[in-house]
């Protein structure tokens, strides 16, 4: 067994060991593409004096070292390329890639359009996967990441995939109807030009943000409304945004505070019963539960913070950030006065109580509906079981079944 099949082996029998991979048809694909041969070169992160840089690593992808194998072949996503030192394109978690591929419920034949190409590997598991018969298109928005994923696809023997250099917002309509359309960039919005080209029976595969995360939507037409769409969440991600037309879009409030001191300003314990689980390598994402709070908070309010440490609320005109993390809830104030930070608190501890008589919702118990933001009347609100988000093109309702809770 040579270094290339031994490293393909080992990665693969680890992601079959996390439950990524589920098919017989993703493992073959994960085991017949080689993860290597789609980099030329990536970059770490390096934190020096609280400053973020990327740098790249020494590597020769036609000797690659053994020490390149073992972190190309592991459970990590690879940053790609960087532009005024952030980085703009990566190959994805490799568990992430495995379980959206499960979660598209492809088979041979099936016609499928990317929205993000990156390296050229994701399409190449794809077109493993549909066969000969199918077909992949992938929209790169970055001419030279397009024109680098077509030459390692062309060199891998994936002649038939066709990379196309544009806006993924406006979909590819000469080579639809798609049977998936898959985004593997985090998307502000969806598209009107997506839902235009999808087949009858086919659905879209989206990280959509809201708020904290950029949750996996799976998205339908509805039957009763030839504009609009049904969906529901069906996991958790993390991507890189998108570019193009949808670049700016941002339905959370964006905003800056400065001068919060490096050391909480308040301590308080976490609201009784809760815990912050701030994930593994594995399952970076943290558990379920841990996970409903953070979205129902994103769903309750657009004044949200984050750092490395955890998530919560912020008052911009009162200069302060309180943050649930696992040492308990961490309050910051620029000028010291902690009037702001106890409206914080109260109001955290009245949305986590909320989320408690609602049951402790997670995503997957929401629906989802889009309808165009052109659209004037907006449907009747249920208190407290409806949440409305304004998005760009299309108006998102949330809904909690009665069911729950």
């Amino acid at each position: 067994m040579d270094a290339v099949e031994a490293a393909l082996t080992e990665y693969v029998a680890a992601l079959v060991g996390c439950e990524a991979i589920t098919s017989a048809s993703v493992e073959r694909a994960f085991r017949r593409v080689r993860r290597h041969r789609f980099l030329e070169l990536w970059y770490r992160p390096n934190l020096t004096e609280n400053r973020l840089a990327f740098l790249p690593v020494d590597y020769d992808r036609d000797h690659p070292s053994s020490a390149n194998f073992a972190e190309i072949y592991s459970n990590q996503a690879l940053v790609t390329a960087v532009q005024h030192s952030l980085p703009t394109s990566s190959t994805s978690q490799p568990a992430l890639v495995a379980r959206m591929l499960e979660l598209l419920d492809l088979r041979p034949g099936m016609r499928v359009l990317e929205i993000g190409t990156g390296t050229g590997y994701n399409a190449a598991l794809l077109a493993e996967i549909l066969g000969a018969e199918g077909r992949v298109c992938t929209v790169e928005f970055q001419g030279d990441v397009a024109e680098r994923a077509r030459g390692y696809l062309t060199e891998e023997g994936y002649h038939d995939v066709q990379v196309v250099h544009g806006d993924g917002y406006l979909g590819v309509p000469e080579a639809g109807p798609f049977d998936r359309i898959v985004a593997t960039v985090r998307c502000p919005d969806l598209s009107s030009h997506w839902l235009e080209q999808l087949s009858p029976d086919g659905f879209l595969l989206l990280p959509l943000h809201h708020g904290f995360s950029d949750p996996l939507v799976r998205i339908e037409r509805d039957p009763t409304d030839v504009e609009g769409a049904i969906g529901r969440v069906v996991d958790n991600s993390g991507f890189m945004p998108i570019q193009g037309t949808l670049a700016s879009a941002n339905s959370w409030q964006s905003y800056m505070i400065t001068g919060l001191p490096k050391e909480p300003t308040t301590s308080r314990p976490l609201p009784e019963g809760f815990a912050l689980d701030q994930g593994t390598a594995e399952s970076p994402f943290g558990s379920l539960e841990d996970w409903g709070f953070r979205f129902f908070l994103a769903l309750s309010s657009r004044e949200l913070w984050a750092n490395n440490e955890g998530y919560g609320l912020a008052d911009p005109g009162g200069s302060s950030a309180l943050i649930l993390t696992s040492d308990g809830m961490q309050g910051y104030s620029a000028s010291g006065d902690t009037r702001s930070l106890d409206r914080l608190h109260d109001r955290l501890l009245h949305l986590h109580d909320e989320w408690n008589r609602l049951g402790r919702p997670t995503p997957p118990d929401y629906s989802l509906a889009f309808s165009p933001a052109t659209r004037i009347e907006k449907p009747p609100e249920v208190p407290g079981r409806e949440w409305f988000i304004v998005r760009p093109f299309f108006f998102e309702i949330v809904r909690l079944p009665e069911a729950v809770g």
